[in-house]
């Protein structure tokens, strides 16, 4: 991985560059970036990695388990396919 520094002034320099349409866009990023870093610092994420560990399904659970939620989910949306 490649280590690369960024300054406020760089990351202005590339803003002021932007187009106006793209500040929408560049907001919501930042917003997001904001979240994270707050909801990283209250421990609120949580890794799910191994969360089924120890457990076995078989092919026909897990078939029946996809049905079971795409079948109620689809009943939801207006227009959907069945």
């Amino acid at each position: 991985m490649s280590t690369i520094t960024v300054t406020k002034e760089a990351i202005q320099q590339v803003l002021d560059e932007l187009p106006e349409e793209s500040l929408a866009e560049v907001w919501r990023f930042l917003d997001y970036l904001r979240f994270k870093a707050q909801a990283a610092r209250q421990g609120q994420i949580a890794g799910l990695g191994g969360l089924l560990e120890g457990y076995s399904f078989s092919e026909g659970e897990i078939a029946e388990a996809r049905r079971e939620m795409w079948g109620q989910s689809s009943q939801g949306f207006t227009g959907a396919k069945r």
